[in-house]
């Protein structure tokens, strides 16, 4: 099953509609799966079993590898556009072993090795700390006052999830999304440059925690 975390539905119909009926997709507005499981980035999952055990806990779930991975950084671009894909390349990349290893769970089940037990899915579990708790409340006030009193109202409460949560990069780009993307655009904006909404951006704020060696959360297999 997907889960998109978005705000706003409309931004997920494209794939929804796409991936109907043979696979179940839903939208969650207020990121609560997000605060359930600990989902910090997008494409993430956990693996629950048949008795709704969790077995994996929250991971980078890219099953295919991104053209952007092998194709050549062309000369003369942009100084800020050649650092992204350069940092988007050094994005760890495990598609195809984790692929592998979905297949390999969905025919053996808790005989896969790639099951976890309960105390290996807590040591590899995010720490939740009171940060990180404190976020999740400042993002959940930010988006119910968007929604109920005027969009500005969510800034100072979604800028303070930033800060105490850095890591997290879902509460990031759902609000940066909001101010970078041109009104009417068919896609959201991907690279999110600097505004003057938000103290970060994509590329400036996953520099700053490492590159993209440190973006996702890698499973490991």
């Amino acid at each position: 099953m997907t889960v998109a975390l978005d705000i706003e539905p409309a931004h997920t119909h494209k794939w929804i509609d796409a991936a109907a009926p043979t696979h179940p997709s839903l939208i969650d507005t207020r990121h609560v799966t997000g605060e359930l499981f600990g989902f910090i980035n997008i494409p993430m999952a956990v693996w629950i079993d048949e008795h709704g055990t969790i077995v994996r806990p929250a991971e980078s779930a890219s099953i295919e590898r991104s053209a952007l991975r092998d194709m050549e950084i062309p000369e003369g671009l942009p100084p800020r556009l050649e650092q992204t894909l350069r940092v988007v390349k050094a994005i760890p990349d495990v598609s195809d072993d984790y692929r592998a290893a979905i297949l390999d769970w969905a025919r053996n089940g808790a005989d896969s090795p790639f099951a976890l037990s309960p105390d290996e899915v807590v040591e590899r579990s995010r720490p939740r700390g009171a940060d990180e708790a404190m976020a999740t409340a400042c993002f959940e006030l930010g988006e119910v006052l968007r929604r109920t009193v005027d969009p500005a109202a969510a800034v100072p409460w979604w800028r303070e999830a930033h800060r105490l949560d850095p890591a997290n990069w879902t509460y990031k780009r759902q609000a940066w999304t909001l101010v970078t993307t041109p009104e009417g655009a068919e896609e959201n904006d991907l690279m999110q440059g600097p505004n003057e909404v938000y103290a970060g951006n994509w590329l400036d704020d996953v520099v700053a925690q490492g590159g993209g060696e440190n973006y996702v959360v890698v499973p490991r297999l």
